[in-house]
């Protein structure tokens, strides 16, 4: 009992470190990111097609340049914190797992870059002119800065994050944790928890901007799924 309790403080003074490590990241690069917010939010702004962002109190501009440095210093941390994830977890994985989970790193920071790219260039400039279009001659949009930037943060983020779900899929497949045979039965409950997790992650929660991000995971989900098969196929023929 005295070694199992041991160990188990030993396991949450690693996390506590990796965490730290990964918050002192995030927290150098948002400093360094401050200074280049104001020009990150003129490109933001520059890319919604309105001519300018207002903010309706004092410190509300001061607070939209925290926000943006923050944002990057999480985006240019994600390698790091996926790096301090596995130096968690890898001690804990056999000498298979390690190999496969070292192996997803990469992919994981690729599908992360794609995510964030895909949100910027189509799941943002579709969202904002499917939602501004219902604004009339009467009804015109007067753009919070604040309210913006979450608008903005998250469709990337989201994005960013969501696209790992069918790598996490394919990893817990690989591993044998999960079997294609059940995922495959249960395909219709898996499009409906990935809809909803959509759904929970964008920020709109329109119908229009719900069928744009989720579209593609679905198609990431079931190529997850074939690829699963043929690594299968191919390691059983061997």
């Amino acid at each position: 009992m005295t070694e199992k309790k041991a160990s188990f403080i030993e396991h949450l003074e690693e996390l506590r470190k990796r965490i730290l490590y990964s918050i002192a990241c995030v927290g150098a690069i948002s400093v360094v990111g401050f200074f280049f917010a104001p020009k990150v939010l003129f490109v933001i702004i520059e890319k919604s097609g309105i001519e300018t962002a207002y903010f309706f109190s004092p410190i509300e501009a001061f607070t939209a340049q925290i926000k943006t440095g923050l944002f990057l210093g999480i985006l240019a941390s994600f390698p790091f914190i996926l790096y301090q994830t596995w130096a968690f977890i890898g001690p804990g994985l056999t000498g298979k797992e390690k190999k496969i989970s070292i192996s997803y790193l990469s992919f994981g920071l690729m599908l992360f870059i794609v995510g964030i790219l895909f949100g910027y260039f189509i799941l943002i400039p579709f969202g904002l002119k499917f939602l501004l279009s219902f604004g009339t001659e009467y009804l015109q949009p007067l753009m919070n800065i604040s309210k913006y930037l979450n608008f903005i943060f998250w469709c990337l983020l989201g994005s960013g994050f969501l696209f790992q779900l069918p790598l996490l899929l394919f990893f817990l497949i690989k591993l044998g944790i999960v079997d294609i045979e059940t995922i495959t039965k249960h395909r219709a409950e898996a499009i409906v928890a990935i809809l909803i997790l959509c759904a929970i992650i964008t920020p709109t929660g329109d119908f229009f901007t719900l069928l744009l991000i989720s579209v593609p995971l679905l198609l990431l989900f079931e190529a997850s799924i074939i690829a699963a098969r043929v690594s299968r196929k191919t390691r059983i023929s061997r």
